[in-house]
């Protein structure tokens, strides 16, 4: 029987072949993943830990048939059917947008103007599997979030991991196209916070995208138009009907599109303190913007 040492070695050679761009990592989260399919409880200190003890042939055969599928470009995340969001486990399935910690930026935004309040309602646009809307309601324990999307693989993710955090009452799974979807629920002008990371990028650019992204994220959750700026103007004008005075709009943005989003806010004076949020990287991350 091959030890832990061997069989990661072994496969992160592999994955570096095939130009995964973290082989090690992604052969750590994967036999983690082999070894909780037989009930054998593990993480990635104890690989390092006890990289010596021989692994069973029943699991190092799931592991490289994991491994198998990560080499042809399958996210780990579809393998392993889950991904950390701001320190929650989410359930993630394919043909939704996988979470990642770029939006962590927009939710952080999001908590730091209107920290300490109550009784908040929230509009998540574009929710993909909930994750901006899950950690909001963990974050504001009194609040109403109506988390809305267009695909209902999407909200059927949402839904899991809804469940999975006993959130049922307080956020609410809503298919439909935008703003649409949410006539009848008597919120306009009653909306403290409509955050979204909505479709930014450029169409011409899908197909210099990753592999891993192009070919298995779902096209609708990435292109948003030519410039990528589809989203944001129904987004501004529209969120000015739902927002109450005094309410946050918080939206996910490219690494370059800061300023035409903030112009885009600034634009008819329907809001003020429009702020651009950068990520660790410098990059552009998310803009923000108060309802007058």
């Amino acid at each position: 029987m091959a030890t832990i040492r061997n069989m990661l070695k072994k496969a992160s050679d592999c994955l570096a072949k095939g130009k995964s761009p973290t082989p090690v990592l992604d052969s750590e989260l994967l036999l983690i993943h082999a070894f909780e399919a037989y009930q054998i409880r593990m993480n990635r200190i104890k690989l390092i830990t006890e990289s010596h003890q021989e692994v069973e042939t029943n699991v190092e055969k799931a592991f490289m048939a994991l491994i198998n599928e990560r080499s042809m470009g399958k996210p780990v995340q579809y393998i392993t059917g889950k991904q950390d969001f701001m320190g929650l486990e989410l359930s993630i399935s394919e043909g939704v947008l996988i979470p990642r910690g770029d939006t962590e930026v927009a939710v952080d935004r999001a908590v730091s103007l209107k920290n300490g309040s109550e009784g908040l309602k929230i509009i998540d646009m574009c929710t993909g599997s909930g994750a901006i809307a899950v950690a909001l309601a963990v974050r504001f324990p009194d609040a109403v979030i109506y988390a809305v999307d267009i695909s209902p693989a999407a909200l059927a993710c949402a839904r899991v991991n809804v469940e999975k955090y006993g959130l049922q009452d307080r956020v609410r799974l809503i298919e439909g196209d935008l703003f649409a979807s949410l006539k009848g629920l008597n919120l306009e002008n009653n909306i403290d916070i409509l955050i979204s990371n909505p479709p930014y990028i450029p169409t011409e650019d899908i197909g210099c995208l990753e592999d891993n992204v192009k070919n298995f994220e779902p096209l609708l959750a990435l292109d948003g138009g030519a410039d990528g700026l589809d989203f944001y103007s129904r987004l501004i004008l529209d969120g000015a009907v739902w927002l109450k005075q005094g309410g946050c709009l918080v939206m996910e943005i490219g690494h370059d599109q800061g300023q035409n989003v903030m112009n885009m806010a600034e634009a008819g004076g329907l809001y003020t303190n429009v702020y651009l949020e950068k990520d660790l990287a410098g990059l552009d991350r998310c803009v923000s913007a108060i309802r007058r």
